[in-house]
């Protein structure tokens, strides 16, 4: 079941990359946006589910939207210093560290692969190769200094993932109920972190309400779709490293996009793609499925 969605997640959000190629926003206001709408397109789902009582699921959603709005932060920075393409060559491997996380988490796993180890291997290897594919394929070089700025992201990032999969334990009458909900509070936590960043870096809020602006806001209805099913497939799944590789390797579905769908293109994700490593990738996934399913 947790393949379905975390397939799911992927296909959203390469639909949500190419979508967002097209709109140019600043990346203040982004944030904001990418905070409040998404939190705002929850808000009608959540009259029709029960508030959740646990105390444990709002400290934990609320600690997301730290993080997340952290992670943007240094994203962000690091974009600027070292360049988009080395950043996302680098963030890939979250995915090694969730998997060595969770496994520190919940050590009864480790037992689960030592009776397995054939299939143990086959998972290890499809992870490896999946960081490998989006890792290298964009043949940049990653400097020393750029992975130790962004070594503390990718660990909380990794926690993200792990959070993920720790909040959905906390679903009382409804998993749907609980996405919703986490949407919201995780959302709505970034947008007011990224709010009180704004004013300090910008004065006054002319961007935000700008109609060219607002506009635009329509591409993040693609976002809580995404995490509705990330949520769930973490919800299913053994390791939520195994939801972070399938996730991320959404350039799959780019690709197909630009080559049998004719009127969407995302030249950036594809300018220089080798066949070697979308071969790597695609043989990961299939590897991945069949050994974690």
């Amino acid at each position: 079941m947790w393949i379905i969605f975390a397939v799911l997640a992927s296909l959203v959000n390469a639909i949500y990359y190419i979508c967002n190629q097209n709109v140019k926003l600043k990346p203040s206001v982004f944030m904001i946006y990418r905070g409040g709408l998404v939190a705002l397109s929850a808000v009608p789902f959540l009259f029709f589910y029960d508030i959740v009582s646990a105390w444990q699921f709002y400290a934990i959603a609320i600690l997301q939207g730290i993080i997340t709005a952290h992670n943007d932060l240094k994203s962000f920075k690091s974009n600027r210093k070292y360049g988009a393409e080395t950043v996302c060559s680098i963030m890939p491997m979250n995915v090694g560290f969730t998997f060595l996380i969770w496994c520190f988490i919940e050590p009864m796993i480790i037992l689960q692969y030592a009776k397995s180890p054939v299939r143990s291997l086959f998972i290890i290897g499809a992870l490896c190769g999946i960081v490998c594919a989006l890792s290298k394929y964009r043949r940049v070089k990653i400097t020393k200094e750029a992975f130790l700025t962004l070594l503390p992201v990718m660990i909380l990032g990794s926690f993200i993932a792990i959070f993920n999969k720790t909040i959905m334990n906390y679903a009382e009458n409804s998993l749907w109920g609980l996405c919703f909900w986490r949407i919201f509070v995780s959302s709505l936590v970034v947008g007011i972190i990224h709010i009180f960043v704004y004013i300090r870096r910008e004065g006054n809020f002319k961007e935000l309400y700008r109609e060219a602006n607002l506009q635009k806001g329509w591409i993040f209805i693609f976002m809580p779709a995404s995490m509705v099913c990330r949520n769930m497939a973490m919800f299913y799944t053994d390791n939520p490293s195994y939801v972070s590789a399938l996730v991320q390797v959404s350039l799959l579905w780019v690709i197909v996009f630009n080559r049998y769908v004719p009127f969407i293109h995302c030249k950036k994700m594809c300018m220089k793609m080798e066949k070697k490593w979308a071969f790597l990738m695609l043989v990961s996934v299939i590897v991945l499925i069949v050994a974690a399913r």
